[in-house]
């Protein structure tokens, strides 16, 4: 429990409601004041300095019509929808109008410092107070009712002081993780070339003669209850540009004896048929993280002769601006659905680099991967620091 005073909201911030957002698309223009949705709260889920949003307001409209404009360093907080489960805060680094779905809280500054505010709406969990029918809500009387930890102001600045110097790490940290998401593509081109040196830099080869590419195994298949087992396989959903998402696996059944037909192998090379054309010629390593695992016919095995090509290197080629103009030139298209079949798999024509640079571009990749695995742990870390230090700092009652 905290040793500070403890206040309602009420007593001191103002506590409102944002206005209905204007029905008249002459109501918007691209220059004006900001009018704050609730995405463009969602969209950084915390930010201590909000100064954009998707829509503006017209100078003309707002003088024709009555709505309030809200001060810089107001906080805002999900008041309905789904998004009041989702603790989305922000604070206006601007002047700025606000849709009514969002609660704005006006810090009384001769009581309570405007980021310290910010600071403890983030550590105000609703969640349990909100009223659930079809859609969460939450009563600005019941905002105006949590109650809220009230240091002296000099006291205030020196928690904020501390938050906001564990925020920055935690910044820090997400902006390295981006440069070294963005590093690999880099260094693909550095090393091989662009979309259009790639083809003309090295000789190129059909993917069937570097590769062994097997179809998967099809789902609803008839199969007798005494020849069926149930195994784990991918899916379409698994396979992410470049990397694999583990995070649900489901079970397909085959028959008894199609186990080493469907198994993925270490260093396969899985690649996706296509539906959405963002989800044509996705490829991503197996490298035997659940055991045994099948894969769904919509994504392709591909298992590379290792003297020729490493998976490394065809994983990223596919992925690469010369990779996906391929895709895209040969997949068969319905209305929003592009696809490619085994055949034309095969047919892209892969660039083929000596092999010690693939051996280089691999180890290189190997390092940047390990890289990027420490500041995966960290973000643990961080996240649970940053936990810790605002309870700490402003433990209250809710």
């Amino acid at each position: 429990m905290s040793t500070y005073p403890i206040l309602r909201l009420g007593d001191v911030a103002n506590v409102v409601a944002g206005d209905p957002a204007p029905q008249d698309p002459g109501a918007f223009a691209r220059e004006g004041p900001l009018f704050v949705r609730m995405q463009d709260v969602g969209r950084h889920h915390r930010q201590s300095a909000l100064a954009d949003s998707s829509d503006r307001l017209s100078a003309e409209w707002v003088a024709r019509n009555r709505l309030r404009l809200f001060p810089r360093d107001s906080i805002l907080i999900p008041k309905s929808g789904a998004s009041v489960n989702l603790n989305h805060r922000a604070k206006l680094a601007t002047e700025a109008y606000v849709v009514s779905h969002l609660a704005v809280v006006i810090p009384d500054r001769t009581r309570i410092d405007p980021d310290y505010l910010y600071w403890w709406s983030a550590s105000y969990d609703p969640r349990g107070q909100a009223q659930v029918t079809s859609l969460p809500s939450l009563k600005l009387s019941t905002l105006k009712s949590a109650n809220v930890p009230v240091p002296p102001l000099d006291d205030q600045q020196r928690i904020v002081a501390i938050l906001n110097r564990a925020a920055k790490i935690e910044r820090l940290r997400r902006q390295a993780q981006e440069l070294l998401r963005e590093l690999i593509p880099a260094l693909f081109v550095r090393m091989f070339g662009g979309q259009d040196e790639l083809g003309v830099r090295y000789p190129c080869v059909p993917l069937r003669e570097v590769a062994e590419i097997g179809s998967g195994v099809t789902k609803g298949r008839r199969i007798e209850a005494a020849d069926a087992i149930e195994v784990p396989y991918l899916r379409v959903a698994n396979v992410q540009d470049g990397f694999l998402n583990l995070d649900e696996i489901k079970a397909i059944t085959i028959r008894r004896g199609e186990e080493q037909k469907y198994a993925l192998a270490p260093g396969d090379l899985v690649m996706t048929e296509g539906g959405d054309p963002d989800k044509l010629g996705r490829a991503a390593v197996w490298n035997g993280e659940l055991g045994y695992c099948a894969h769904q016919n919509h994504v392709f095995r591909v298992r590379p002769h290792a003297d020729v090509v490493l998976t490394d290197y065809l994983r990223d080629v596919a992925g690469s601006a010369y990779g996906k103009a391929y895709f895209l030139s040969v997949a068969k298209r319905t209305t929003g659905i592009a696809s490619i079949n085994k055949t034309q798999l095969g047919g892209f024509p892969v660039p083929v680099p000596p092999m010690e640079l693939q051996v280089l571009y691999t180890k290189i990749v190997a390092t940047i991967n390990q890289i990027a695995s420490i500041f995966e742990a960290a973000a643990g870390n961080t996240a649970a620091l940053n936990s810790s230090l605002v309870s700490q700092l402003l433990e209250s009652d809710s």
